[in-house]
């Protein structure tokens, strides 16, 4: 259950970010107000208080929150240059790519068995994300700055710490409350995104808009919840960690598709409905070792 709605929140951040070019919203501006949001809703719905984070910040765990927060920032925003530049399959297939991440570390490290279905399942469900993303065409060229050149790259590494690392918390945290390490993280992202909001404003790059706002707490809500609950699932016994982020992964793409198809009325291509095909093939395969 946990893991359906970490892919239910997941996609609804998506379906967000597909209406702010309709109502004229800016990114950065969003993002920033989005990560408030996402504190904000943790206070409200935890017993958490703000004033309790210094001590955990000091943790080992702890330390993690803090390179995490930095690192939500980059690659969302990296994620978003990526998509304006190379096309959005580009961006969708370098971020989920990154489970390969993950993966590697609960065969490695948490010595997770495995066998011949899961590991069709977890090909397929890598094979399924880039036929069900691949619906543009490349947007510029390969050439020119080599910051730019390398920001799948980027995505594709960020994307894999971030979920290793959102493993190695959930260990760490003991009988914790999730929302205490996903209230961390998103409140050192909301400092940075703030100060990067600040910057552009002083230098008259940019002005506060109401709609910027308004989009900010419309992703954040989803967004607080989507990590929320994917901590809850990677808690719960019933999925390995091998299995939980192929799942979401795979899950979140497909749903978004589907979503996108119904409300957009976003156009299926062939290979958008063979990968969608794989995914659910996937999906068997995957959860079959449980």
């Amino acid at each position: 259950m946990f893991l359906i709605l970490s892919i239910f929140c997941s996609s609804i951040i998506n379906l967000v970010f597909r209406y702010f070019p309709k109502y004229q919203v800016d990114n950065q501006q969003a993002i920033a107000v989005n990560y408030w949001t996402c504190v904000v809703t943790g206070l409200l719905t935890s017993d958490f208080l703000l004033s309790e984070a210094p001590q955990y910040y000091q943790t080992d765990w702890g330390l993690y929150t803090l390179g995490l927060g930095l690192l939500f920032v980059s690659v969302f925003f990296g994620m978003a240059v990526t998509a304006q530049k190379f096309g959005i399959s580009v961006s969708v297939i370098a971020s989920k790519m990154g489970v390969v991440f993950p993966l590697l570390y609960a065969f490695i490290f948490l010595k997770e068995p495995t066998n011949a279905l899961l590991i069709i399942g977890i090909v397929m469900s890598l094979v399924s994300v880039y036929f069900v993303s691949k619906k543009d065409k490349h947007k510029g060229s390969f050439k020119g700055n080599l910051i730019i050149i390398l920001l799948p790259a980027f995505v594709l590494l960020g994307s894999g710490v971030i979920d290793t690392s959102l493993k190695i918390i959930e260990q760490d945290i003991g009988g914790l409350s999730p929302a205490i390490p996903t209230i961390m993280i998103f409140f050192v992202a909301a400092v940075i995104g703030t100060g990067i909001t600040l910057y552009r404003v002083l230098a008259k790059k940019t002005i506060i808009r109401k709609q910027n706002v308004l989009g900010g707490i419309a992703l954040g809500i989803p967004n607080y919840f989507s990590i929320y609950f994917l901590f809850k699932a990677l808690q719960s016994d019933f999925f390995s960690t091998s299995q939980v982020y192929p799942l979401n992964n795979i899950g979140i793409v497909v749903l978004s598709t589907v979503l996108s198809v119904i409300i957009f009325r976003e156009h299926l291509n062939r290979k958008n409905l063979v990968g969608i095909g794989m995914a659910i093939l996937a999906i068997v395969l995957i959860s079959l070792p449980s």
